[in-house]
């Protein structure tokens, strides 16, 4: 084993991968969860510890040994409790053989205050990191391919022959996927001299015309792009995730368009050359996927 490394939300999918990732390097990881059905864990290394982010005294627990950590935050539309699970963490660190600490921010990260909770919340997560003084690298994704392989969004492809989006007809984004998310976090996990650094992790950049095109490639059908506005993809999603998260997750679509020249023109060739990778190419990620319903 190199590391022993603790990873936030390890049974989530951004998590999953993450773990996947270290556990494919070498290492041993070790997770949180209160409710995780040990009978269908997807891996037998994952090491599950009971408990919360809520509580510093489960953090702890879970950090003994550890010697790398790595800390994805909830979705959650709560400032104070993203509070109060940044600082139970980082103190729980403090008290642990943990050497480094990877944030990934899972979206963007702003300098500042945005006024959307979503954002803020990783904003206050940095800001609680930079002065905790712990040895901690931020690595920052933007938006997801695999959003397009969800449980609910495989059917609607395969059906009704349409990938439906909430960004604008022909823009092109940094698009990554989860398994990039893991192999980054892995690279990163090993270099302590990265400590400080905020470090853009984005794909290449690509159209939701293009994301559709690999996917009609793979299961051999001709799937359309359908640009959906985020008011429209808001009122999509509230039934099945209420009122305030279907708010903040179509606010961070919003964002996505209105900081898009900020966001398309990151340094993501410095992130490649710093921990040696490249993203994966659109086909690549196609083929990853079981396109099934």
């Amino acid at each position: 084993m190199k590391n022993t490394v603790f990873v936030t939300g390890a049974t989530g999918f951004q998590g999953m991968s993450i773990a996947q990732s270290l556990i494919s390097a070498g290492d041993k990881v070790v997770t949180l969860s209160r409710s995780f059905d040990k009978d269908n864990q997807r891996f037998e290394e994952l090491e599950v510890v009971s408990g919360s982010l809520d509580n510093e005294e489960d953090i702890r627990k879970a950090l003994k040994g550890v010697n790398k950590a790595v800390f994805t935050c909830p979705l959650i539309f709560d400032i104070d409790v993203a509070e109060t699970y940044v600082t139970n963490f980082i103190n729980a660190v403090k008290n642990s053989t943990v050497e480094l600490v990877v944030y990934n921010s899972s979206f963007d990260l702003p300098e500042e205050e945005t006024g959307l909770m979503a954002l803020d919340i990783k904003v206050l997560i940095k800001e609680k990191f930079q002065q905790s003084g712990l040895n901690v690298i931020n690595l920052v994704p933007d938006i997801y391919l695999d959003n397009a392989a969800a449980p609910w969004s495989v059917p609607v492809i395969l059906n009704h022959k349409i990938f439906p989006y909430p960004v604008k007809s022909g823009k092109k984004f940094p698009w990554i996927s989860h398994l990039d998310l893991g192999q980054f976090t892995a690279l990163a996990i090993n270099r302590p001299d990265l400590a400080g650094e905020t470090l853009s992790i984005g794909g290449n950049l690509v159209s939701g015309e293009e994301i559709a095109s690999a996917i009609s490639e793979e299961v051999g059908e001709q799937i359309n792009f359908v640009s959906l506005t985020p008011d429209a993809f808001q009122n999509e999603i509230t039934p099945a995730f209420g009122e305030l998260a279907g708010k903040e997750i179509s606010n961070l679509y919003r964002y996505l368009e209105d900081h898009s020249d900020r966001i398309t023109n990151k340094n993501f060739k410095k992130t490649q050359e710093l921990l040696g990778k490249q993203n994966q190419s659109l086909s690549e990620w196609a083929k990853t996927i079981t396109w099934k319903v």
